[in-house]
């Protein structure tokens, strides 16, 4: 990520007063990614959307994909999601060039290349170059948050991948930042979460109350108390509506469903009708992307954190809200019943009240539900062998209703 000045205005209070004071987000991002190496992962999961992407721009022949081109992953993290899908479309480049013309639609192309694509993903990748080439595809890593990927690339790129990005810059930022991703390439991609971040950081007090003033109330991004006199950062800042990032982008972006339900997929070039139609559809065949798992993962930075599994946990029945509405748009299928009645359960599970007004999903009456999904995660490692077996346990009580 990349803003003018990298500073981020901070609420907090002490006693009864609060401070105002500022943070350097470039400081909290190196930090974070140097502490927690598998943060800034979660492209991982979206390789055969940002597949999806590539192909409607090989459809509507902006990009040639047996010439070379170049990819930048702005933002990149440390996921190796750009890296996979260059490595699957070079290696497949011939083949996929006679799908092309033989009139398949992406999602034909899609189910073809999914073994290769499953294929490269599960390989193992100690490290990744600030560039890479393969066959006739570069691919730029940028990140500002680790010292390897922070040199701006000089090469503008065909296709720029931002993914889950957006929502760390300052609002105040954003223009700029959006100016930097444009001079980045041509046909920009990017994945725009819509909720709070489950990851956080901790500000010791120290660095706050160096540059702390009074105020009479707070204004934006409120941090709170730890019990260690320090406080809660959360790494979202800009966690905005839909419509409020159309707003912003304006009328040459356009944005659609995401394979990640709690984003939305923003692009700056107008997409073909077929793959506007077919994005759902697409996405019922790749399947959701969940980024805020529950039960937590055997041996993860989740048991031994109990303040992001706080956050985790708390963070499930919106999500599964955000579910729910995400799927009204989506035409029945075996998919939908599937993940609709997933979502239901759990809501049940907790005891929450929903209901759907005007095809709108919300929240009634919310009980203290800590308690019970802790239970849930104990139940579900019990005699788990593996991190599928704790999921497949904690499904199975949630649908029991136990």
């Amino acid at each position: 990520m990349e803003t003018e000045k990298n500073l981020q205005k901070v609420n907090f209070k002490k006693g009864n007063q609060w401070y105002e004071s500022n943070i350097d987000l470039k400081e909290v991002y190196s930090s974070v990614h140097s502490s927690a190496k598998s943060y800034g992962s979660s492209a991982n999961q979206l390789v055969n959307e940002m597949f999806a992407n590539l192909l409607e721009l090989a459809f509507q022949k902006k990009i040639e994909l047996t010439s070379p081109f170049i990819i930048t992953d702005y933002g990149c993290g440390q996921s190796k999601a750009s890296n996979v899908l260059a490595e699957v479309v070079a290696a497949n480049v011939e083949k996929i060039a006679v799908f092309l013309e033989k009139g398949k639609s992406i999602n034909e192309l899609l189910k073809e290349m999914s073994p290769e694509i499953k294929k490269a993903d599960e390989k193992e990748i100690s490290f990744l170059p600030a560039q890479s080439v393969y066959g006739q595809i570069l691919v730029q890593r940028y990140d500002i948050g680790i010292s390897e990927y922070s040199a701006r690339p000089e090469q503008k790129a065909d296709v720029v991948f931002c993914n889950d990005v957006f929502e760390h810059i300052p609002k105040t930022e954003i223009p700029a930042f959006i100016a930097g991703l444009e001079e980045a390439g041509q046909y920009i991609f990017a994945s725009i979460s819509l909720r709070d971040a489950v990851n956080y950081m901790k500000i010791p007090k120290d660095m706050l109350w160096e540059k702390a003033q009074k105020i009479d109330a707070p204004s934006g991004i409120i941090l709170t108390e730890d019990t260690s006199g320090d406080y809660i950062f959360s790494l979202h800042v800009s966690v905005l509506s839909q419509e409020q990032w159309q707003e912003i982008l304006g009328k040459k972006w356009r944005l659609l469903p995401a394979q990640d339900y709690t984003a939305v997929s923003a692009m700056n070039f107008q997409p073909s009708a077929e793959y506007q139609s077919s994005k759902k559809e697409l996405i019922s065949q790749i399947g959701f992307a969940d980024f805020i798992p529950f039960p937590t993962k055997l041996g993860s930075r989740y048991e031994q954190d109990k303040i992001l599994w706080k956050r985790t946990a708390l963070m499930q029945p919106q999500k599964h809200i955000q579910k729910l509405n995400a799927l009204e748009g989506y035409p029945e299928s075996t998919f939908k019943d599937k993940e609709k009645k997933e979502s239901l359960d759990f809501l049940a599970f907790i005891g929450a009240t929903v209901k759907k007004e005007n095809g709108v999903w919300k929240i009634e009456q919310m009980p203290d539900f800590l308690d019970k999904l802790n239970q849930l995660e104990i139940l579900s490692k019990k005699n788990a062998s593996s991190d599928a077996e704790v999921q497949r346990t904690a499904k199975r009580i949630i649908e029991l209703g136990v």
